[in-house]
Protein backbone atom coordinates (compact mmCIF):
# COMPACT_ATOMS: atom_id res chain seq x y z
CA UNK A 1 0.00 0.00 0.00
CA UNK A 2 2.24 2.79 -1.31
CA UNK A 3 5.15 1.57 0.81
CA UNK A 4 3.56 2.75 4.06
CA UNK A 5 4.24 0.56 7.06
CA UNK A 6 2.59 0.52 10.46
CA UNK A 7 4.83 3.26 11.97
CA UNK A 8 4.06 5.67 9.12
CA UNK A 9 0.30 5.01 9.35
CA UNK A 10 0.44 5.56 13.13
CA UNK A 11 2.17 8.92 12.67
CA UNK A 12 -0.41 9.98 10.07
CA UNK A 13 -3.25 8.93 12.40
CA UNK A 14 -1.75 10.86 15.34
CA UNK A 15 -1.33 14.02 13.23
CA UNK A 16 -4.96 13.72 12.05
CA UNK A 17 -6.08 13.20 15.66
CA UNK A 18 -4.23 16.35 16.77
CA UNK A 19 -5.55 18.48 13.87
CA UNK A 20 -9.20 17.37 13.80
CA UNK A 21 -9.76 16.08 17.32
CA UNK A 22 -11.24 12.82 18.55
CA UNK A 23 -14.84 13.94 17.99
CA UNK A 24 -14.48 14.71 14.30
CA UNK A 25 -12.45 11.68 13.15
CA UNK A 26 -15.40 9.23 13.00
CA UNK A 27 -17.44 11.75 11.01
CA UNK A 28 -14.54 12.39 8.60
CA UNK A 29 -13.97 8.64 8.15
CA UNK A 30 -17.66 8.04 7.52
CA UNK A 31 -17.83 10.87 4.95
CA UNK A 32 -14.71 9.61 3.21
CA UNK A 33 -16.10 6.05 3.05
CA UNK A 34 -19.41 7.30 1.63
CA UNK A 35 -17.62 9.40 -0.98
CA UNK A 36 -15.45 6.48 -2.09
CA UNK A 37 -18.49 4.17 -2.24
CA UNK A 38 -20.46 6.65 -4.39
CA UNK A 39 -17.45 7.15 -6.67
CA UNK A 40 -17.07 3.40 -7.22
CA UNK A 41 -20.81 3.05 -7.83
CA UNK A 42 -20.77 5.80 -10.47
CA UNK A 43 -17.81 4.18 -12.25
CA UNK A 44 -19.39 0.70 -12.27
CA UNK A 45 -22.86 1.88 -13.35
CA UNK A 46 -23.63 1.63 -17.06
CA UNK A 47 -23.92 5.00 -18.80
CA UNK A 48 -27.40 6.41 -19.15
CA UNK A 49 -28.62 6.22 -22.70
CA UNK A 50 -30.37 9.13 -24.36
CA UNK A 51 -34.09 8.75 -24.61
CA UNK A 52 -34.90 7.44 -28.08
CA UNK A 53 -37.17 9.52 -30.27
CA UNK A 54 -40.57 8.09 -31.03
CA UNK A 55 -40.55 5.88 -34.15
CA UNK A 56 -42.99 8.13 -36.01
CA UNK A 57 -40.78 11.19 -35.51
CA UNK A 58 -38.12 11.88 -38.16
CA UNK A 59 -35.06 13.99 -37.35
CA UNK A 60 -33.11 16.11 -39.82
CA UNK A 61 -29.65 14.60 -40.28
CA UNK A 62 -27.98 18.02 -40.20
CA UNK A 63 -29.69 20.05 -37.45
CA UNK A 64 -31.29 17.09 -35.57
CA UNK A 65 -34.65 18.85 -35.29
CA UNK A 66 -37.93 17.00 -35.89
CA UNK A 67 -39.47 17.17 -39.37
CA UNK A 68 -42.68 15.76 -40.80
CA UNK A 69 -42.78 12.81 -43.19
CA UNK A 70 -44.21 14.76 -46.11
CA UNK A 71 -41.69 17.63 -46.01
CA UNK A 72 -39.21 17.80 -48.89
CA UNK A 73 -36.71 20.02 -47.06
CA UNK A 74 -35.96 20.90 -43.44
CA UNK A 75 -37.48 24.31 -42.64
CA UNK A 76 -34.77 24.97 -40.03
CA UNK A 77 -31.59 24.36 -42.00
CA UNK A 78 -32.83 23.94 -45.59
CA UNK A 79 -31.36 20.46 -46.09
CA UNK A 80 -33.15 18.41 -48.76
CA UNK A 81 -34.68 15.35 -47.12
CA UNK A 82 -34.30 11.90 -48.62
CA UNK A 83 -37.44 10.15 -49.77
CA UNK A 84 -37.93 6.98 -47.72
CA UNK A 85 -39.22 3.98 -49.66
CA UNK A 86 -42.76 3.12 -48.59
CA UNK A 87 -43.25 6.41 -46.79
Amino acid sequence: MFGLGMPELLVIFLIALIIFGAGKLPHIGSSLGTAIREFKKSIDAPPKEATPSPPDQILCSQCRRPVQKDWLACPHCGLKLEAKPGA
